[in-house]
């Protein structure tokens, strides 16, 4: 039996594996790029015997000027409340701000959170299908 199959499939695989590993790391260093320039939201959780805090937060790497929207939605089988939150922030850059943040009393699993950030034209959303 000939060698040259198995060596051609291992040139194959090893040139497979390259090719698969370049486009990771490139894809990971613009990833990281754009994390870099993005303005980035954040959702952040505390739940506390029976009472549940959300945190909305938002990230700049440039100084920003712009306005967010907190929507919480509470189902619980007492029924069911739907929260607004908002107003305008001011970022420096690489500064992270603590946009909103509420308490209310309930269990983590009865909420459903979306923060809206709005800057230099550009919609950012994070979104909690549950926290």
């Amino acid at each position: 039996m000939s060698v040259m199959p198995y060596t051609i499939a291992a040139l194959v695989i090893t040139g497979a594996a390259c090719t698969a590993s370049l486009a990771t790391s490139q894809g990971a260093a613009s990833q990281s790029a754009t994390a870099k320039e993005a303005l980035v939201c954040a959702l952040h959780l505390r739940e506390t015997s029976r009472q549940v805090t959300i945190i909305a937060e938002a990230t700049a790497h440039h100084a920003l000027h712009g306005t967010y929207q907190l929507d919480i939605d509470q189902r619980s089988a007492s029924g069911r409340a739907t929260i607004r939150q908002g107003g305008a922030f001011d970022l420096k850059p690489g500064e992270s701000a603590t946009l909103s943040e509420a308490s209310f009393a309930g269990r983590a699993r009865d909420f459903t959170a979306e923060l809206t950030l709005k800057a230099n034209g550009q919609t950012h959303t994070c979104r909690s299908a549950a926290l």
